[in-house]
């Protein structure tokens, strides 16, 4: 590794000592790529802060301490990093191949403050591909991107700052928000594939208090960064029609299961 790495891996982790040996596998098998590898643990018990200490000689920082949730968590890791992009890796989430790193490096544009490729979303052996949409009209109701696949430049941290504490799920599409209404440019790519993620996450979950909790997240996103009165009309039809479609769709899919 250099003194100035070209990407920050940052890993949050919370007693994950069933999956964060292979993530850490992962980001230590990248050949061809000056990185770093920032471990935040929130105060594990469950044997995770053992695992950290195994792979300590590869891992630039890391603490085990508690925090204030995910997104403290996340501002934690930035503070240390040093690289000229940050990616997000979490316990339960992995790089594809030792080389993907290399890859999506040599796509990235000079000028671009986000850059986002697409992840494999599931279990391992049933994993899905999830292509990033561009940003634009719709970034507006939805992300559209994966924080698995997606690069940021540290420099726009310093310069609109990092996440927000505030937001237990969704501090990725607020952030995201913040970051286009302050101007920054995104690029996203069809490949490679940067990570995997599994589905068990907090933000895969998929019953109905989960789902409304993440969608009033989403909402409340919206309604700090709306730019117009037109556009705070066109978010009340749609949250008036889009929530209760929601909680009916999860019904039914209750139903059919149960």
């Amino acid at each position: 590794m250099t003194s100035i790495p070209d990407i920050s891996v940052i890993t949050v982790v919370y007693n994950g000592a069933h999956s964060i040996e292979k993530c850490l596998q992962s980001v230590a098998d990248q050949e061809k790529v000056a990185y770093e590898h920032i471990v935040i643990d929130g105060g594990s018990t469950d044997g995770t802060v053992d695992i950290l200490k195994r792979h300590a000689d590869k891992l630039a920082y890391w603490c085990s301490e508690k925090d204030a949730g995910i997104a403290d968590a996340m501002n934690k890791g930035i503070l240390h990093a040093k690289g000229n992009w940050i990616i997000f890796i979490h316990a339960d989430d992995g790089l594809v191949s030792p080389d993907v790193l290399a890859k999506a490096l040599a796509k990235m544009p000079l000028k671009v403050d986000i850059v986002a490729f697409p992840v494999l979303f599931g279990s391992l052996g049933n994993l899905r591909l999830h292509p990033p949409r561009p940003a634009g009209f719709w970034t507006r109701f939805k992300l559209g991107m994966c924080h698995q696949g997606m690069f940021v430049r540290r420099a726009l941290f310093q310069r609109i700052g990092v996440f927000d504490t505030g937001f237990g799920i969704c501090m990725d599409y607020e952030h995201v928000l913040r970051a286009v209404s302050a101007g920054a440019s995104v690029r996203v790519f069809a490949e490679p594939a940067v990570a995997w993620m599994d589905d068990a996450g907090i933000s895969s979950r998929r019953d109905w208090p989960s789902l409304r909790t993440r969608f009033l997240e989403e909402k409340r996103a919206q309604h700090l960064h709306v730019t117009s009165l037109p556009m705070r009309c066109l978010y009340f039809f749609y949250w008036s029609a889009y929530l209760p479609y929601r909680k009916i769709r999860s019904m039914l899919k209750d139903k059919r299961a149960g």
